[in-house]
């Protein structure tokens, strides 16, 4: 399991990842007409909804939290109270801001295509280090993004339209750690005497 913390690394991870790998084709050539300078950034809701959204570049949007299907997996012999935690799975909007219709193209597929290519993120590719257990894994899974819906979805932000696509990140496994299974003990001291205290002189 990963910390609390890690739920906000999947969103700058993906955003990491992008930015590293269009700086790697940027410096080979390879970019073709996918802009090399714009940022691609991880944007909170409150981002989009506000009076100054992005400008220019791609944004990434965790709009959804939800529990996962899948269980936590324990073996039997481990301490019960490490599997103490919940599976999410987040869904995000990419969106792009460009002011043209190639760079408005151009990012948004190239990014989509590097989430195809880059489909399950390892720790290698997790910010945070110490956030992630070994063995952690977050896989990234396209979303269906039809008009109707990605309409709906900028209308509650109260923004116009923005050529975006939807995509999910699975399984995030959070957990407090190793902890005791139930609630601290609270400690009492007893002293016992012969005799009914009714019947002894008042001191």
């Amino acid at each position: 399991m990963a910390d609390l913390g890690a739920v906000n690394l999947v969103g700058e991870s993906i955003a990491a990842l992008l930015n590293a790998r269009r700086s790697l084709l940027a410096a080979e050539g390879r970019l073709a007409a996918v802009p090399a300078s714009q940022d691609i950034t991880h944007q909170p809701i409150s981002k989009l909804i506000g009076n100054s959204p992005p400008s220019s570049g791609l944004s990434i949007t965790c709009y959804h939290i939800g529990r996962s299907d899948h269980p936590l997996g324990r073996q039997p012999e481990q301490d019960p109270s490490q599997g103490t935690g919940i599976s999410l799975e987040l869904s995000y909007l990419m969106a792009s801001w460009a002011t043209t219709s190639s760079d408005d193209l151009s990012l948004l597929s190239w990014a989509m295509l590097e989430l195809n290519r880059y489909a399950v993120l390892d720790k290698g590719q997790l910010v945070g280090g110490d956030s992630w257990e070994r063995g952690e894994q977050i896989q990234i899974v396209p979303e269906d993004a039809d008009a109707d819906r990605m309409l709906r979805l900028w209308d509650g932000f109260k923004q116009k339209y923005r050529l975006s696509t939807l995509f999910k990140a699975r399984i995030v496994r959070i957990g407090y750690g190793p902890s005791r299974d139930s609630l601290p003990v609270a400690a009492s001291r007893f002293s016992f005497a012969h005799g009914d205290p009714a019947t002894e002189p008042a001191l």
